[in-house]
């Protein structure tokens, strides 16, 4: 079982989330410009994604957005919504179920076990890698051994999700 600790972070014009395991290691972070088409950054050690969705668009059950490999401009994955209380993280080789459930978001398919559950919490403050001060916002915990790129669209899946 493995736990990560994200900060939210917001500053005058920026917003994201840098996440954190329990030895205090930085892991990656998720972060945008607040703007109505600004890309979403995604970004871990391996990993550098993005993902561009105009605000202005209509949320209706089926659509998607797009999650891209920073490098070679690929589809990693594709975020659907269905309703307000579920989505799915479709790849090419997957399907992961995303249920919100009493403000937790929880990771994996039906009749399964759950792979991952993120909660709100509030925790002491902190100084992050940017250099900002910052709150505990989430927490998430793996129950499982999980891919960098399972973990990564986890983790940033609270500031991708529609609402």
């Amino acid at each position: 079982m493995t736990e990560i600790i994200t900060y939210r972070i917001s500053s005058t014009g920026v917003w994201g989330y840098e996440f954190y395991d329990s030895g205090g290691k930085n892991i990656g972070l998720v972060s945008a410009v607040v703007s109505s088409s600004s890309p979403v950054r995604i970004e871990s050690r391996s990993f550098h994604w993005y993902s561009r969705f105009d605000m202005d668009t209509t949320v209706i059950p089926g659509i998607g957005r797009r999650v891209m490999d920073n490098a070679s401009g690929k589809e990693v994955y594709r975020l659907i919504y269905w309703h307000r209380e579920f989505y799915q993280a479709r790849s090419r080789n997957e399907t992961i179920g995303i249920e919100i459930r009493n403000d937790a978001f929880l990771f994996g398919n039906n009749g399964m076990p759950v792979t991952a559950m993120t909660e709100r919490i509030s925790r002491a403050g902190r100084t992050l890698r940017s250099g900002a001060e910052a709150e505990a916002y989430f927490r998430t915990t793996f129950y499982e051994d999980v891919s960098e790129a399972f973990a990564l669209m986890a983790l940033s899946f609270p500031a991708m999700r529609f609402y």
